[in-house]
């Protein structure tokens, strides 16, 4: 039988069964092609493999993509050998997957990862070998229940060297804020739809660049929420979504909260938020100091440039000189009368011939 003509009886027969279940939908691999599309974005090589209904990572692929969409699929499980061949990737996209368990060294490998999405997966805690990363700028793990994540991070070896930048944990069942250590270059953190049962300034000190915290829909009791959200704005934090009963309508009943909450702060949250600042400001110096060293080696490189701009211009019109010099000099060499001598004999003959002319011209003019 052909080819062609099974297939559609397969699908008939599909087709059949789906009306007699009480669905009138076609397998979806008879409906789409099941393959990944090679994509280039802002230059960079890519998979979209989105929607395809994949239960593990494809191993038939380029290794040198940097981009790697895998999201809306049916990914359960990841292992150490799912991404070993991909290790130029630099953004992968995995939520809206169903994944549970993430086998140790899954992303070691992967050390030109920028940014990572697990976002809406069946995760109890993050793999902690994302935060050892060396180029991890953004980690998104919102919409998953981590309740195992709390006791992970005791193992977190830290300072991590991730230079995460965003975090995004919204909706993972968080009771308080995760102690990740020191993150200097972390500037917008969202923590939203979380039920917050401890949450203080404190806890935001090891974040000493925070610039943007999204509270949205988050569960914080009301007088210590007042005060983080008073005390973070002083810090030129901008808070995203408060709810309504963390901005404060009196002075006295802001007065009663910090008198409630108090301000005791732990030594160590204090001694993380000093070594966060020294972080940052050897950062700054450090990038001052190439500055610094780039507009010298600039001026330098200028200087000699100008100088042997100079030397050329010289060197130049000494050479005009010299050739206008050199041509002046041609005319008056061949002016110059030569005298061809004559041999003493023939002088001697030819001296009484040129006087008898001489003499006969005289002659006639007289």
């Amino acid at each position: 039988m052909h080819p062609i003509q099974t297939l559609t009886l397969a699908a008939i027969y599909m087709l059949t069964l789906s009306y007699a279940n009480g669905f009138a939908t076609l397998p979806s691999e008879l409906d789409r092609l099941q393959r990944c599309q090679l994509e280039r974005t802002y230059k960079m090589l890519g998979y979209n493999c989105a929607n395809l209904n994949l239960k593990e990572i494809p191993q038939t692929l380029k290794s040198n993509l940097e981009i790697f969409d895998l999201s809306f699929n049916r990914i359960r499980d990841l292992s150490a050998q799912s991404f070993a061949r991909y290790d130029s990737v630099k953004y992968l996209y995995l939520f809206e997957n169903m994944i549970q368990n993430i086998e140790p060294n899954t992303f070691s490998s992967l050390t030109n990862l920028e940014a990572i999405d697990l976002s809406f997966n069946a995760l109890k805690s993050v793999p902690l070998e994302l935060f050892q990363l060396p180029s991890l700028r953004n980690l998104y793990v919102s919409h998953n229940a981590l309740t195992e994540l709390e006791a992970d991070l005791v193992a977190l070896e830290k300072p991590v060297k991730a230079p995460l930048q965003v975090l995004g944990l919204a909706d993972c069942r968080l009771q308080r804020l995760p102690d990740f250590g020191i993150l200097p270059d972390l500037w917008q953190l969202n923590i939203s739809s979380n039920p917050m049962k401890e949450l203080m300034l404190a806890q935001f000190s090891p974040m000493c660049n925070l610039k943007s915290v999204d509270l949205n829909n988050t569960q914080i009791p009301i007088c210590p929420c007042q005060v983080l959200t008073a005390e973070l704005v002083l810090r030129r934090t901008k808070v995203m979504y408060p709810p309504l009963y963390c901005i404060p309508l009196t002075t006295a009943e802001q007065n009663l909260c910090n008198s409630e909450v108090g301000r005791e702060v732990d030594a160590g949250q204090v001694a993380d938020f000093h070594q966060c600042m020294e972080v940052r400001n050897s950062r700054q110096l450090d990038t001052e100091a190439k500055s610094t060293w780039m507009k010298i080696s600039a001026a330098v490189a200028g200087c000699i440039v100008l100088f042997a701009c100079v030397l050329c211009c010289l060197h130049r019109r000494n050479a005009k000189h010299m050739k206008a010099n050199r041509k002046k000099a041609q005319p008056s060499n061949m002016n110059r009368v030569v005298v061809l001598q004559v041999p003493g004999d023939q002088q001697h003959e030819q001296l009484p011939a040129e006087n008898a002319k001489c003499d006969k011209l005289l002659s006639d003019c007289d």
